[in-house]
């Protein structure tokens, strides 16, 4: 994915071979412990940081805006443990009936709760045409009104998941 997302570096540096990786934090990793002095790795700066390695060049994405998230998985008995009062931001996957105003009806409870709408994607539903699930980002002031607003959207919803709930990233 870090190679297709450097599409301009890599036309402006046509000498360049591209090979890819596993992750790009681990290619660093490799390139550093290969000790091949004519590789190198895509990674954030972090990995460069973390195994000692020189940056060559910076901001060599094709979109500024593009960032990959990282998730921490856990089993669910064991979530409420994580859960703090900073975690106010949720991510959903949610079902709905192939009906008019189905969407409109599952988003409402988030307006009227004050919660804020940051993203939503929809998929279409693999053996079902025309059918959607999507995927949406929420983030709310309190966690009571995120708890409210999702009580409501479950009964506009064939089925609703909860995928994460957590502090948002500071910037």
């Amino acid at each position: 994915m870090a190679l297709a997302q450097c599409e301009r570096f890599f036309s402006t540096h046509p000498d360049l071979k591209r090979v890819p990786a596993e992750d790009t934090a681990g290619s660093v990793r490799d390139v550093i412990s290969g000790g091949d002095k004519s590789a190198a790795g895509i990674a954030g700066r972090r990995a460069a940081e973390q195994y000692r390695g020189v940056i060559l060049a910076e901001d060599i994405q094709d979109n500024a805006e593009n960032f990959t998230r990282f998730v921490l998985l856990v089993p669910e008995k064991d979530a409420a443990a994580w859960l703090s009062s900073e975690a106010r931001k949720i991510s959903l996957a949610m079902r709905l009936a192939h009906r008019p105003g189905a969407l409109l009806a599952s988003l409402e409870p988030f307006a009227k709760h004050n919660v804020n709408l940051l993203k939503i994607e929809s998929r279409p539903i693999h053996g079902h045409p025309w059918e959607y699930q999507f995927f949406i980002d929420v983030e709310a002031v309190a966690v009571a009104r995120l708890d409210q607003a999702l009580t409501e959207v479950r009964e506009a919803t064939s089925e609703l998941r909860v995928l994460g709930r957590y502090a948002a990233a500071s910037r």
